[in-house]
């Protein structure tokens, strides 16, 4: 590193308009681990509810307008104005800061239009992580919003995914240059140690301690099947148990999904505990440590990395996952689970009794793999190098190359 980096650092403006969920916990985890790296400032703009604004040990400007609000009518319509107002914001802070780059972390795509030409006159390089490359629904104009997506896409310097098909998905879909799309690892989420052994934090949940324990974590949406699995699981009811541990989204109804497990025979306590609500931090360990396997049996739509994935690499509990091409890079590649063709009810049963019949279904030596191969520290790096190439400064001969972090695709 030169005398110029110490005294002129990255200036970098991350932006992240919501208050937490798997995209803020990435952004928190990334940048704790980007604050202290020579020759680069960082700064997050965030809204005042964001869930680590306590805890967070990197500058932090909460001078986004906030999107939360306990009635209904003014969430959405706070939501929509800062749609246009945070951007605007973002870019008015950056330029009060001197950064150089705007990261986002979260895409307000929509608005696009009526905050591109600040960003224009501002002359401030724009990046983003494309934590999900496309959009399904829309907010108001689904085709219109999806054009403005793309703009902005192509707009970006330089775009972040988590995995090589997300990049092809990314170049087809927005028609930006393959060498602007970088892969970076979606590093493991480790949540701290658990309360207590698995026996005892089963008989503290109510679970029985004669089963095997399949937990399905996170937001319960439709793309993530869960009707699938548990309709599944029904041949394998007196082996298996079921924790549904998150809040339903994109229009569940829990009780639907409790009376199709009741309509197919499977009951409550004896082999479903319904956990449906906000998990605490504190809480995740423990769900974590209490099960024998990870269920993801997610759909073909869903083409994001999952954050519920690295928390398993985190800590360690093998994974039954759809054969969606972000998770394979992982699974397969490490040897931590199993895979299974999507949306699949046959296949699906048969993966579910392999499982069961695996005394010890991952080495954990596999996991000890994923953490290398997909680390925080390889994101960092990446992330940085690619920092210093837009404004002119390309790693030294020492960084590591970012082509060493691109994990090729399983075939």
């Amino acid at each position: 590193m030169t005398d110029a980096d110490h005294t002129n650092p990255i200036r970098v403006l991350h932006y992240f308009a919501f208050p937490g969920g798997g995209i803020g916990r990435y952004v928190h985890e990334l940048l704790t681990r980007m604050v202290g790296q020579p020759g680069l400032d960082i700064e997050l703009a965030c809204i005042p509810s964001y869930h680590y604004l306590k805890e967070a040990t990197y500058p932090v400007w909460p001078g986004l307008r906030e999107i939360t609000h306990p009635v209904p009518i003014l969430r959405r319509i706070r939501f929509a104005i800062n749609l246009v107002v945070n951007p605007l914001r973002a870019i008015r802070r950056a330029r009060q800061t001197g950064a150089q780059i705007i990261h986002l972390s979260t895409i307000p795509h929509a608005t696009f239009a009526l905050w591109s030409r600040a960003l224009r006159r501002s002359g401030i390089k724009l990046v983003a992580t494309a934590h999900d490359v496309r959009r399904s629904q829309g907010l108001i104009w689904h085709s219109y919003e999806i054009e403005q997506l793309k703009r902005l896409y192509r707009t970006c310097q330089a775009l972040f995914v988590h995995s090589e098909y997300q990049k092809q998905d990314l170049v087809d879909f927005a028609g930006v240059p393959a060498e602007r799309v970088h892969v970076v690892p979606h590093g493991p989420s480790y949540h701290g140690p658990p309360s207590g052994s698995k026996e005892e934090l089963r008989r503290r949940y109510g679970i029985p301690l004669d089963k095997q324990v399949a937990l399905f974590f996170g937001d319960i949406r439709p793309d993530k099947n869960l009707d699938l699995f548990l309709r599944a699981m029904v041949p394998f009811k007196e082996r298996l148990f079921l924790v549904v541990a998150g809040r339903a989204k994109g229009g569940i109804l829990v009780s639907q999904l409790q009376s199709l497990a009741e309509e197919i025979g499977l009951h409550h306590s004896a082999n479903i505990k319904w956990v449906t609500e906000y998990i605490p931090n504190e809480e995740v360990p423990n769900l974590f440590a209490m099960a024998d396997w990870l269920a993801l049996p997610y759909s073909s739509s869903f083409t994001s990395q999952s954050g519920v994935l690295n928390i398993a690499v985190a800590h360690g509990l093998p994974v039954l996952a759809s054969a969606l091409p972000a998770f394979r890079e992982v699974i397969e590649r490490c040897s931590i689970g199993l895979t299974v063709v999507p949306d699949n009810l046959d296949e699906l049963k048969s993966a579910i009794g392999e499982m069961l019949r695996l005394e010890t279904p991952v080495a954990r030596h596999g996991f000890e793999l994923a953490a290398s191969l997909f680390s925080w520290e390889r994101n960092v790096a990446a992330t940085r190098s690619v920092y210093g190439e837009l404004v002119g400064r390309p790693p030294s001969d020492s960084a590591l190359s970012l082509k060493s972090f691109i994990s090729p695709q399983v075939r």
